[in-house]
């Protein structure tokens, strides 16, 4: 273990208690996307009063701070000079029924995503590494974000409002529930999906009496048809070697049980591990409606809701990652997990430079093993501390290092 991982995990072990004592304050006061107005408050004035200064106004409640390191630099144009970390702030509406001191205060409103896990560890990491310019050479912003559950989502408005102007590298994480408090998991390549979502409504002029179908027009039967195929195009159209999932979450259509009615509605998602096969599946949606259209006489109006595209961890990244991760918690703590199906919106960031994403384990009791976005969703907060110092010290070494291709 290298000494200037024991020196962080030293500084993070008394950083901590003030942590937890954040992140309860977070979790009583959760606030919805768009609207973290004072989680971002919270946050600016206590890096305020550690001595940083803050660029606010980004995505509306977004901002960033600036630990500029104080070893000595050189002039090499080919190494990076700027690494970026992201949080996100925003909670879910949900209630929370846990029986804990710390439980929500706002009715229908939770953090049952772990963001304020998140928020503070992003605080976390600031704090130390301000506590620790004379360790390294360079620029790591760390920046927070809004509405990331939402579509649209902050990443988008976050990168147009310039977070990522002159950033060589972006890290995140997300507390996971799944596994062992003190494990982190990596991914190499897609380590979410894509997210699209799709409402798709048959219409024609008039309802039919249930006793003479053949006089009108069965969008029911012709929405049925639809979600069918809809239902083989994964393998199909598109690569096995790419998992795409494609799920039907709603389906409306009648009030009697006599009467074909003139609108059938449904809507889903479109889950892609590639962007390629997110393109294709979505064309043939569309081409599907038009056929539909066309074989029946109807009218079909497919609406689909852009989410994010898959989050694409750099190869060279997660190669140095997961062997700085070993060297510093052991074999044992390190874990190459399997991509997800979920969505995220770090995604964005890694469009556009070199990003990783990664997993914390966070549970280490029945109370901290159920899964996210539910009730009684919670974490181990023993992880904090060491989660901003392993962190912190990923940041700083990736500082100095060639810059990296983006995929």
């Amino acid at each position: 273990m290298s000494q200037l991982f024991n020196d962080l995990v030293k500084t993070a072990h008394s950083l901590h208690p003030n942590l937890v004592e954040l992140r309860h304050d977070l979790h009583q006061h959760p606030e919805l996307s768009w609207a973290e107005v004072r989680t971002s408050s919270k946050i600016m004035e206590l890096l305020q009063n550690e001595g940083l200064s803050v660029r606010d106004n980004l995505a509306g409640t977004g901002f960033y701070t600036e630990i500029i390191g104080e070893m000595p630099t050189t002039a090499d144009v080919n190494v990076v000079k700027t690494v970026a970390y992201r949080a996100d702030m925003d909670a879910l509406p949900i209630q929370d029924d846990k029986r804990t001191d710390y439980c929500s205060k706002n009715p229908g409103i939770g953090h049952m995503c772990g963001h304020d896990f998140h928020t503070t560890v992003a605080f976390g990491i600031a704090q130390l590494l301000n506590h620790s310019k004379d360790k390294f050479a360079g620029t790591i912003r760390v920046f927070w974000q809004p509405a990331e559950e939402t579509t649209p989502s902050g990443a988008p408005t976050m990168i147009k409002d310039g977070v990522l102007k002159d950033v060589d590298a972006v890290f995140g994480i997300h507390c996971d529930p799944t596994f062992a408090s003190g494990k982190v998991g990596l991914t190499v390549g897609p380590d979410t999906a894509s997210y699209d979502a799709f409402e798709i409504e048959v219409l024609t002029e008039s309802t039919t009496h249930s006793a003479r179908p053949h006089t009108g027009k069965d969008t029911i039967w012709i929405a049925h048809q639809m979600v069918q195929n809809m239902y083989q195009l994964a393998t199909r159209i598109t690569d096995a070697r790419s998992p795409l999932v494609v799920s039907i979450c709603k389906f409306e259509a009648g009030s009697a049980l006599n009467v074909m009615p003139d609108r059938t509605y449904f809507g889903g998602t479109i889950r892609a591990s590639s962007i390629t096969s997110r393109q294709i599946v979505r064309d043939q949606v569309n081409k599907m409606a038009h056929h539909f259209e066309e074989l029946y006489g109807v009218t079909i109006k497919v609406s689909m809701l852009d989410g994010a595209p898959p989050v694409i961890n750099n190869a060279e990244l997660y190669e140095i990652s997961a062997r700085l991760v070993r060297e510093a918690l052991g074999e044992d703590r390190f874990l190459k997990r399997e991509q997800s199906m979920g969505a995220e919106d770090f995604a964005y960031y890694s469009q556009l430079v070199p990003s990783l994403f990664m997993r914390v384990g966070t549970s280490n009791s029945t109370d901290t093993s159920h899964a996210l976005h539910t009730r009684l969703f919670d974490l181990d907060e023993s992880t904090i501390g060491p989660t901003v110092a392993l962190q912190a010290y990923l940041l700083i070494n990736h500082l100095g290092k060639k810059r990296i291709n983006l995929v």
